[in-house]
């Protein structure tokens, strides 16, 4: 009856914190978050399978690669299942701990030619009684830790899908920059036969051919760069998807089609989209519960414990004593005096939620600010592209006009060298403009805190509340 009466009366836990006052609470003073993003006023939710509407089936195929085969996300799954068992921890303390003993001796006297034999089996079973919620708030903080972890590992995936397409633009870049300074050597090799050519025929001087045979070797030795930069790329790449860095993975020779930018949806729905911020969230939660478990531990612990079982012994026969024994005892441990101990411990725990709450703003306003500048890449980007391959095509016209002026003897060299000089420089800074339209995209899904394939990741999440976990 006593323990009936102590555990339908045990304290509930204190309410857990509510998204809006954990937002309130994480953010400056006066720091509000808008209606709208201001580079982009769109209140279309965020789609899912990004991946997919990029239209790529050899990135879709090395990405697949990657999430099966990376090793730090494989880090980032076992922690998870290490917080999952963390969990059955504590949780196993709200519940009796059953145990048994058996055993048994034999003792021979060979001077009288006799013996004993003593045997004990004994089973018990011990409860720690939770009547403040200390437990429970223990557990809770484990399952909000737990859910923090799991929601970590599922950004990791987004962030692993991410950081592998960037990496393929990365390195289509590369390989699209090798080729053209090879095509830099073509063109300056051509140069210098037509040089050779006007100086053998006296319309150009010594120093207009060797003047065109240094370019033509700093194209050779542009090449050379340029190769170990697709290399270093291919390898880096290879890593990421758990290959050993062999610079064997093909890459496609161009980029493929780029499609319409993604709906941004509403900056307040980021918070409750993003696996990294929920996270955050819910480390707050759990800093709130181990601050509870230090506050309840400044209150009486209650414990019963039973034991019984059977003692076959000769003395207890010889004295005709009931070999079967039975204890039971209720027991109370009240702290008095520690030191200040406790006191400190809930001290911590207070400064350690404070931390969390604060973590958790810097991680929003980073959030926000990663949104932000993507969406104004985008627009950015958008703009410069068709000026830089406008660019790109007057210079081509101008050296295709300098070259047949210079034939025609009414242009020097030396026109004609900085010209072709300056259109391999804007063809480069095109393809790497392109390069960085692509990885601003994906930097944008992710940060948008869209799944990269058709499974949100959200869903990545256990099936369990916080509330649940605060109960019995």
């Amino acid at each position: 009856m006593l323990l009936l009466v102590a555990l339908t009366g045990a304290c509930a836990l204190a309410p857990p914190p509510q998204h809006d006052d954990v937002v309130r609470n994480a953010l400056p003073a006066g720091t509000t978050l808008p209606p709208a993003w201001k580079s982009e006023a769109s209140a279309v939710p965020v789609a899912d399978d990004w991946l997919k509407q990029l239209g790529d089936p050899m990135l879709d195929a090395v990405v697949s690669e990657a999430i099966a085969n990376n090793l730090d996300l494989r880090q980032a799954a076992d922690l998870v299942a290490i917080a999952q068992q963390a969990v059955v921890v504590a949780g196993a303390q709200l519940w009796p701990q059953i145990g048994a003993t058996g055993g048994g001796r034999t003792t021979h006297d060979f001077d009288h030619d006799n013996g004993s034999t003593t045997s004990v089996v004994f089973g018990s079973v011990a409860w720690e009684i939770d009547v403040w919620g200390k437990l429970r708030a223990k557990r809770a903080a484990a399952q909000a830790g737990y859910e923090a972890t799991a929601l970590d590992y599922a950004y990791a995936r987004q962030s692993l899908a991410a950081t592998v397409a960037q990496a393929w633009y990365l390195t289509i870049e590369a390989k699209q920059l090798l080729a053209l300074a090879e095509h830099s050597v073509d063109i300056y090799g051509q140069l210098l036969d037509l040089v050779s050519t006007r100086r053998t025929a006296g319309k150009d001087s010594d120093l207009d051919v060797a003047d065109t045979r240094a370019k033509l070797e700093s194209a050779l030795s542009s090449v050379e760069a340029a190769r170990q930069s697709y290399a270093d790329a291919r390898r880096a790449l290879e890593v990421l998807l758990g290959r050993y860095p062999a610079t064997e993975i093909e890459v496609a020779a161009t980029y493929p089609l780029l499609p319409a930018p993604p709906a941004a949806g509403l900056p307040a729905a980021l918070l409750e989209r993003r696996p990294d911020l929920i996270a955050a969230e819910r480390q707050v939660l759990a800093a709130f519960r181990q601050e509870e478990v230090a506050k309840l531990a400044l209150l009486p612990d209650f414990s019963f414990t039973f034991a019984g079982g059977r003692l076959g012994d000769p003395l207890f026969s010889l004295l005709n004593l009931n070999p079967w024994l039975v204890t039971a005892a209720i027991g109370a441990s009240i702290p008095i005096f520690t030191g200040g101990a406790l006191q400190a411990q809930i001290r911590i725990a207070t400064a350690q939620q404070a931390q969390a709450v604060a973590h958790y703003g810097s991680v929003v306003l980073v959030a926000f600010r990663e949104v932000e500048d993507s969406l104004a890449n985008e627009r950015f980007l958008t703009r410069r592209l068709p000026l830089e391959q406008n660019a790109v095509d007057s210079r081509t016209e101008a050296v295709r006009i300098a070259t047949m002026q210079y034939k025609a003897g009414r242009r020097d060299l030396l026109w004609v060298s900085n010209l072709q000089t300056a259109e391999l420089a804007s063809q480069a800074d095109l393809i790497k403009l392109w390069g960085l339209q692509r990885r601003n995209r994906i930097h944008l899904y992710l940060a948008l805190g869209g799944s990269f394939d058709a499974t949100p990741s959200s869903a990545l999440l256990p099936d369990t509340d916080e509330a649940s976990a605060g109960t019995r």
